[in-house]
């Protein structure tokens, strides 16, 4: 009974804590899907001699929408749809009753692989087939020979498990073919194997898809080159009161290399990632070498690197074009603001100049307003004191003549007085 007691007594903080520690589902879709990526995309296992084949499809929009995978097995067929950023997969295993001689025709064409995906008319990026088959021949050449293979390169991978081999030639269904001898890989270990083959040559395909677009490319920075030169040694001869023609073409060259930019920035950056996952993929095959043959990932990156290489080349280029672009429009729009502060200081001193003058022009007006007013408050004492000597009201001319210094006295310390009042104000 006391045993049973300090268990409940145990068990009860434990029961109420778990009440408040919420499930998987309240956490929500964002939590589940993060670990829901842990799981993704698991492989196909399977043991014995089969034939995989891997279509990997664009859609034509360039657009997918759903990343759901779909997994749909009928006897000795299982087919394994998944969605990625990019393109979608489709992963086709068909279990052979023994080991063949030849190479097994497919009973699928790329429009039934479109179709198992649900696309209409997508644009073909990668279509490789591999071929399971037992422990590895002693005379491996006779035997790719028996399947028509060329000049091929082979590995052993999987710390010896495994031998893969492959001439990577297109054949006339657009698919390549490999070969992977199992030696004692089991179904989880072969599945893995297979699927590592599989995104080696998917990625290396999306990764090339950054090639043509380098080559497009490569005659036009070849010119923007030309011209930044050129503009660059306009800017060192160009009068300033000239600079606008060369300002716009300037612009407009540093316009061309932004829009190249921003159209392919996309493009080489899943270059990159897609490689990155290449040399990954490869290195994760513990390759060894196989006697008289060239190893597969040597094979691969010795013509793969390349092409990525001229990839990350193009995108240096566009970088260096944009960067002594923007820094040519800044010296230049430097030179150009000197200019303008040079002018702006002229146009200043000459407004000073012209309001010295006109202190002057002032200072001298001055002077003609006192006579000015003086004259006129005179001679309307005058009209006043000859008004008065008409309505016989004599006046002293001695008052006049007093009048007059005084007016003119008056005048001028009002005046004086005004403009000391303006000047206090200012």
């Amino acid at each position: 009974m006391t045993s049973n007691r300090a268990d409940e007594a145990v068990s009860a903080p434990a029961a109420a804590a778990r009440r408040y520690v919420s499930s998987p589902a309240t956490v929500g879709p964002r939590t589940e899907d993060f670990n829901s990526e842990l799981h993704a995309r698991p492989s196909i296992y399977f043991n014995g001699p089969a034939i995989v084949e891997h279509v990997a499809f664009m859609p034509l929009d360039g657009a997918i929408k759903e990343f759901h995978d779909s997994l749909e097995a009928d006897g000795e067929i299982s087919v394994r749809v998944e969605r990625h950023t990019e393109f979608v997969t489709i992963t086709r295993l068909r279990k052979l009753d023994s080991e063949p001689e030849r190479w097994p025709e497919s009973d699928l064409v790329e429009d039934d692989f479109a179709r198992l995906a649900g696309l209409d008319s997508p644009r073909l990026v990668c279509h490789a087939s591999i071929l399971v088959l037992g422990t590895p021949p002693d005379e491996l050449g006779a035997v790719l020979k028996s399947f028509d293979f060329g000049d091929t390169a082979a590995s052993s991978i999987g710390g010896g498990s495994a031998q893969v081999c492959s001439d990577f030639r297109v054949r006339g269904d657009n698919s390549s073919r490999i070969i992977l001898f199992n030696k004692d890989l089991n179904a989880h270990r072969l599945g893995r194997m297979v699927r590592r083959m599989f995104e080696i040559e998917t990625y290396r395909s999306m990764a090339l898809l950054g090639l043509p677009e380098a080559r497009r490319l490569a005659p036009l920075l070849g010119g923007y080159d030309a011209e930044l030169v050129q503009l660059t040694n306009r800017n060192l001869r160009t009068p300033a009161h000239q600079h606008k023609q060369l300002l716009e073409e300037i612009t407009v060259l540093s316009s061309h290399i932004i829009s190249a930019t921003a159209e392919t920035r996309n493009r080489f950056g899943a270059t990159a990632a897609y490689a990155k996952i290449v040399e990954e993929r490869i290195a994760l095959l513990r390759e060894t070498h196989v006697p008289g043959f060239q190893r597969f990932g040597t094979f691969v990156e010795r013509r793969f690197k390349p092409a990525v290489r001229t990839c990350e080349a193009t995108v240096l280029r566009l970088e260096h074009l944009s960067r002594a672009t923007m820094h040519l429009l800044d010296l230049l729009q430097t030179r150009i603001q000197v200019e303008i502060e040079f002018q702006n200081a002229t146009q200043i001193q000459a407004m000073a100049d012209r309001a010295a003058t006109q202190v002057k022009i002032q200072r001298a007006v001055e002077g003609f307003s006192i006579i000015a007013i003086s004259y006129y408050l005179l001679s309307l004492l005058k009209f006043i004191y000859e008004t008065s000597d008409h309505a016989g009201f004599h006046v002293d001319p001695v008052i006049m003549l007093v009048a007059v210094p005084v007016v003119v006295g008056a005048v001028a310390i009002t005046i004086l007085r005004v403009k000391h009042a303006l000047k206090a104000e200012h």
